[in-house]
């Protein structure tokens, strides 16, 4: 390495909840440019080399269809906001700590609705946690000691491809010194995915069958009789011998995905998994069961929310009860017109939210903020570009399991932070 070079030995990947924190990266001072990237998935690489594709990045601001600068398309975001009587906040998976808390400034100031992904993800789990223990554990945690590992709806290969080496199945761990070896790996989905190869047992089941199965599951472990028969390709035996391998296991694991939470019957089925866990702990069993995030932050935006309100998603501080799942959260605020204004911030609705909620959308002003260009770009009245947070600008997020790691600036970029934009905009509406 010569002087117009550096090594960041211990970067941290902004892709998914992650937070892969062995990365290093060689940097071309001189140029501004990353040269090479070791340790990262390939979602890990191209998030990093996408300060590069300049094609896909939002390059000025736009305020109603037309090129401007900064401060234009700052006042006109202010002058959206002001004249708003509830305006939604949403998104911020994507964004640093920091930014999060300045959004959450503001939805506080304009008494509108703040909301993440988590309700739409996530927010059955939530719900169900206020009716069973939840045994829970850091990542660290878990890849030392986990001896029986269950996926569970999920398919970390396609969505998060380290979570197998660094956190579960492969590495050594205090009580896994030979790493796969000392570990079983079960897998329970409703179609074939790559761990079927490297399974124990792969369980496909049906869409809406996972409650039955973990309701079979528990009462085996508790030891209650069974006289019914599983259909599908699972039998009772197996499933048998599946329970008395989680009877006799060290530390176990769920990792619940999307595939559980977002299924038919989801609330039922993360409730008879919550319940097959706490049977087994109470059978002297130390198990865990951790919920796969994807946004890189997203959990430091529950974490905030936590902190300032008490609840994990979905505020809307007009109201006296401030957090009302069906009422206060995104898609059904939208739904009912209760909102005159959206701030979106790193996401995407035009692309994730059901067509019905989107055209309710379109009937208002839209303010965006991204680094790049999306769906939502075409329908914003404003769009502001900013620098892509862990690659150009630093900032704090929260990895799944709810280490906070900070996030380096690898490289110098025109475009000022996320962080920076919703400041000005809060002093905005703060003067007005």
């Amino acid at each position: 390495m010569n002087g117009k070079e550096k090594i960041i030995e211990t970067a941290v990947c902004p892709f998914c909840a992650c937070l892969c924190d062995d990365v290093v990266i060689l940097v071309d001072v001189e140029r501004n440019r990353i040269k090479e990237i070791r340790n990262a998935c390939t979602f890990g690489v191209e998030k990093f080399l996408s300060v590069e594709k300049t094609e896909q990045r939002l390059k000025k601001p736009v305020v109603d269809g037309k090129e401007t600068d900064y401060d234009d398309a700052i006042e006109k975001a202010v002058d959206i906001l002001n004249a708003a009587n509830k305006p939604l906040i949403y998104g911020l998976g994507n964004s640093g700590y920091n930014a999060q808390r300045i959004a959450l400034e503001i939805a506080k100031l304009k008494k509108g609705v703040y909301d993440i992904t988590e309700s739409i993800c996530h927010n059955l789990l939530y719900l169900e946690l206020k009716k069973h223990p939840f045994y829970y554990a850091l990542l660290d945690e878990i890849r030392d000691n986990a001896q029986v590992i269950i996926y569970w709806g999920a398919n970390p290969v396609v969505s998060h491809p380290r979570h197998l080496s660094k956190y579960s199945v492969y590495p050594v761990g205090r009580y896994a010194m030979k790493g796969v070896m000392d570990r079983e790996l079960i897998t329970i989905d409703v179609a074939d995915s790559e761990l079927k190869k490297i399974s124990r047992w792969f369980l496909r089941v049906k869409p809406g069958e996972d409650a039955e199965i973990a309701d079979i599951l528990r009462r085996l472990v508790k030891g209650e009789s069974l006289r019914e028969q599983l259909t599908g390709e699972m039998d009772i035996d197996t499933l048998r011998k599946m329970a008395d391998m989680l009877k006799k296991a060290f530390y176990g694991v769920i990792f619940v995905g999307l595939g559980v939470l977002s299924s038919e019957n989801g609330s039922k089925n993360i409730e008879a998994i919550l319940a097959l866990v706490d049977a087994l702990n109470k059978e002297g069993v130390n198990f865990v069961l951790f919920p796969m995030k994807g946004h890189f932050n997203v959990l430091g935006a529950v974490n905030l929310l936590l902190r300032e309100t008490g609840y994990p998603f979905g505020v809307d501080f007009s109201r006296d009860t401030i957090f009302e799942p069906g009422k206060t959260t995104v898609l059904d605020v939208i739904a009912r017109g209760e909102v005159d204004a959206a701030l979106i911030v790193g996401a995407d609705p035009f692309s994730s939210f059901p067509m019905e909620i989107t055209r309710k959308l379109c009937d208002q002003p839209i303010i965006l903020i991204d680094p790049f260009e999306t769906l939502t770009t075409q329908f914003a009245s404003v769009a502001i570009p900013t620098a892509i947070t862990g690659v150009e600008t630093e900032d704090i997020a929260y990895r799944m399991d709810g280490l906070p790691l900070k996030l380096e600036k690898i490289v110098d970029c025109q475009y000022p932070s996320d962080r920076d934009i919703l400041e000005r905009i809060l002093k905005g509406v703060k003067k007005s």
